[in-house]
């Protein structure tokens, strides 16, 4: 791959990676703009519909308070007793009814149900009313002294405009008769709602002065909360929940409503949109990595495959040429010895140098047949017990010569009693007889090479170490590459094609075994890593 080839796609990486970050803000941007609206949204119609509610909650329980306090006030005096038990047995909102007078107390047959607020808290409210009254007898607003666990009203039902004489009955009538027997005139009537127990009958009260008798009422509630739950309802926008919840704190606490709380959610609109936005983002996210993954594979696809072709063409012409050269030199050889008057010590020699150049050619060639059984994967394999030290003193007597034309000595370390192991023999011989070829390759002159041999639990480990340069670190990882000669490239000008560690390694590997490239302190290591034959097998002298 040439330089401006590598610049070019680097190039063209950047901007594809500007263009896919630009796109994933782009789009983060308009997810979190769609989300946050959404919310917005969902707030505001939160906060409206709450406000609508209130005030419709507000306006339901004063209206009914109001018109409790106009039916209190609208009996006449005479047959008073009988009039409130008439109006208790059709009035479906109140469960009891009662009578206080000054001095004696809740008249007999008229007092508050057990069940509800005590009896001898119930005159606190209108006691504590005349004695605030008493200390602001020209107030027209009601400020009294506040119960604890009671929310508290007082109503002056003479002369407010919401309390029309019409709506009063015989008000009008009693107070006439009240002032007639010379005794104070001030009609108050109040309300009280218990803060701690939802279920609770709300009081109400009227007194038309401050020492006439008391009349009054215990209101059942659920039937007012049912009404509310139904006329709230509530739509797909938002939903909204009424319920008893005395807890402390004011959020959602109503003032109209004592011990209930008013909760206003998002309803199920809102969670529609907030889910297909976020089915949406996840998808766009999805295709967007997609995107970029796909991207980043064709990229290293193409870059793969560009390497890939390289490498090809450059096999192609590193083939030809040492195919071309033992061909060339037996041509030559050849046409020496075709010369008349050839005295034979050269004719020896020229024939020599045949024998040698094809065995050359023979052992390319096999190597090229090796590589492409292993490309296939169409190479059988059979394994047997193998005598490794023996194929170590076979190997050692072919490669001497070659070894020492290179200046080196081969040294052996292999211990007595050796184990076999469970390979095949021409494979080991194969791979031993590259890893020393390679010695004599790129470590010429460096002195010694060592082959050792021993043996561990599960494996037999033959080492084969040179004194030479070494492999760059930079490059160790690619040494068992296909056409990568000793660390260099096939640009080099290099004997071999870049084959015989990567057949080696295959072959091996077929055979249950392994090479591998091991550290050193100097030169390089190979270990051939080969599983132990059964202790009850033969050794193979084959």
């Amino acid at each position: 791959m040439t330089a401006l080839h590598r610049h070019r796609l680097v190039v063209y990486w950047s901007l594809f990676a500007v263009a896919a970050g630009a796109a994933a803000l782009a789009f983060h941007h308009l997810y979190a703009t769609a989300r946050d609206e959404i919310a917005a949204q969902a707030q505001r119609a939160v906060a409206l519909e709450q406000a609508r509610a209130c005030e419709r909650i507000e306006a339901y329980t004063e209206q009914v308070r109001r018109i409790t306090v106009s039916e209190l006030a609208a009996f006449h005096v005479d047959g008073l007793g009988h009039a409130l038990r008439r109006w208790d047995g059709a009035n479906e909102l109140v469960v009891r009814i009662f009578l206080w007078e000054p001095g004696r107390g809740f008249l007999p047959g008229f007092e508050p149900l057990p069940s509800g607020p005590a009896a001898a808290d119930l005159p606190q409210l209108w006691l504590g009313f005349r004695a605030w009254r008493a200390a602001h007898p020209e107030a027209e607003r009601s400020e009294p002294a506040r119960l604890d666990g009671l929310s508290t009203a007082a109503y002056r039902t003479l002369d407010n405009p919401v309390f029309p004489d019409t709506a009063l009955g015989y008000q009008g009538e009693n107070l006439d008769i009240l002032a007639h027997a010379g005794r104070a005139v001030d009609p108050w009537a109040g309300w009280a709602g218990n803060e701690a127990d939802p279920a609770a009958p709300w009081v109400f009260w009227y007194q038309p002065g401050p020492d006439a008798p008391v009349r009054g009422c215990l209101v059942e509630v659920a039937p007012l909360v049912r009404r509310l739950r139904e006329e709230l309802g509530g739509n797909g926008a938002v939903r909204l929940t009424l319920a008893g919840a005395p807890a402390a704190g004011t959020d959602g606490k109503l003032a109209g409503l004592p011990a209930h709380r008013l909760s206003v959610e998002p309803g199920d609109a809102f969670r529609a949109k907030a889910g297909d936005t976020r089915l949406a983002g996840g998808v766009g996210a999805l295709l967007l990595g997609l995107f970029l993954g796909a991207g980043a594979l064709l990229t290293v696809l193409t870059r793969r495959s560009a390497r890939e072709a390289e490498r090809r063409i450059s096999f192609v012409a590193q083939v030809s040429h040492e195919l071309r050269t033992p061909l060339t030199s037996i041509r030559m050889f050849a046409d020496l010895l075709s010369a008349p008057g050839l005295d034979e010590a050269k004719r020896t020699r020229f024939a020599g140098r045949i024998s040698d150049e094809s065995r050359r050619l023979a052992a390319l060639i096999e190597r090229l047949l090796a590589f492409n059984a292993l490309e296939k994967g169409v190479r059988r394999v059979e394994c047997g017990p193998v005598d490794v030290a023996g194929v170590v003193q076979e190997v050692a007597e072919e490669m001497r010569a070659t070894l020492a034309a290179a200046g080196l000595v081969l040294e052996i370390v292999a211990p007595a009693g050796v184990p076999a192991a469970l390979s095949e023999r021409s494979t080991i011989k194969q791979a031993l007889i590259n890893l020393l070829d390679n010695s004599a390759k790129y470590a010429p002159g460096s002195g010694a090479v060592a082959v050792a041999l021993r043996a561990d639990a599960a494996l037999l480990r033959l080492t084969v170490a040179d004194r030479g340069p070494g492999i760059p670190p930079e490059l160790r990882a690619r040494v068992f590459e296909p056409f990568v000669q000793g660390g260099r490239t096939l640009t080099d000008k290099s004997p071999g094609v870049g084959l015989g560690l990567s057949i080696a390694r295959g072959l091996l590997r077929q055979t249950g075994g392994d090479l591998v490239l091991v550290h050193s302190s100097s030169g390089a290591a190979f270990e051939m890593r080969l599983p132990l034959a059964q202790p009850q097998a033969s050794v193979s002298s084959t």
